[in-house]
């Protein structure tokens, strides 16, 4: 299977078309014609997965960051070079990246969201858009819950359900019958939430100027880590490629790259 083929399958669920105009998905590195066999996914693309990848034979790596965001100005060679995107090169390694594409596609983060905290919170199926994108496409997703919990409560249960080591939170003081779910960063969704209806907010990147915002809204905030909420993606693209003559690989190297004392 080719690269520009894999693309296509990616492509049909997440058009790179809806991209963030800040955005840079789409084919980052190799050749569209170049032939694969096995896909190994990731959140980022680090050495560690690069070096992973050449181990497992792996020809392309798809991964939810884009591995150059900003323009490069140069190529470090050196073995300890900062942006790994000439180890890409020099290992013949193809990747596709596909970021906001997948946060607003309909089975992409926010319908893993869901299925990973349906059953641990109670929500109900039907849900409205946090941020309207048009034409059915949306980041973040408000649900109701079938039955009211304490801020406490969905904090005890968020944690295991999503894995991360630490949950940082803000007590709104209210129980909690409607919820706005964003992966990644939700920083910028504060006040949305609110506008939204919703009693509370689980995302992360969350700083204290937002937790200060969320305070004097009575607003309850759970920051459950960029990292743990979009780990996911690496399920979603063995979804949308179930199909595809190629194996496909979760990176045993796609780890928290935070260590936390507790």
């Amino acid at each position: 299977m080719k690269v520009s083929e894999i693309y296509s399958v990616i492509d049909r669920f997440a058009p790179f078309s809806s991209q963030e105009s800040w955005d840079n998905s789409g084919l980052i590195c190799g050749s569209r014609d170049a032939e694969v066999t096995k896909v190994l996914t990731a959140l980022d693309i680090t050495r560690e997965v690069i070096e992973e990848a050449r181990s497992i034979g792996a020809e392309l790596i798809i991964a939810h960051h884009p591995i150059i965001f900003h323009p490069l100005k140069m190529i470090d060679t050196s073995e300890d070079a900062e942006n790994p995107s000439y180890l890409l090169i020099k290992y013949g390694i193809a990747a596709i990246c596909s970021h906001t594409p997948t946060d607003m596609a309909q089975t992409g983060m926010n319908d893993r969201l869901f299925r990973l905290l349906s059953d641990t919170l109670g929500l109900e199926s039907g849900y409205s858009p946090l941020e309207d994108c048009g034409s059915g496409l949306m980041i973040g997703r408000v649900y109701k819950l079938k039955r009211e919990l304490s801020p406490e409560d969905m904090s005890a249960r968020l944690r295991p359900a999503l894995g991360c080591k630490v949950l940082r939170y803000h007590n709104g003081g209210k129980p909690i019958n409607t919820v706005a779910i964003s992966s990644g960063s939700g920083n910028s969704f504060i006040i949305t939430t609110q506008e939204r209806g919703a009693d509370a907010l689980i995302s992360g990147d969350i700083n204290h100027a937002s937790f200060i915002s969320a305070q004097n809204m009575h607003l309850s905030v759970f920051d459950c880590g960029h990292f743990y909420t979009e780990l996911i993606f690496c399920e979603i693209v063995a979804d949308w490629l179930a199909d595809a003559p190629i194996e496909v690989v979760k990176a045993n190297t796609c780890t928290d790259p935070v260590s936390y004392v507790i």
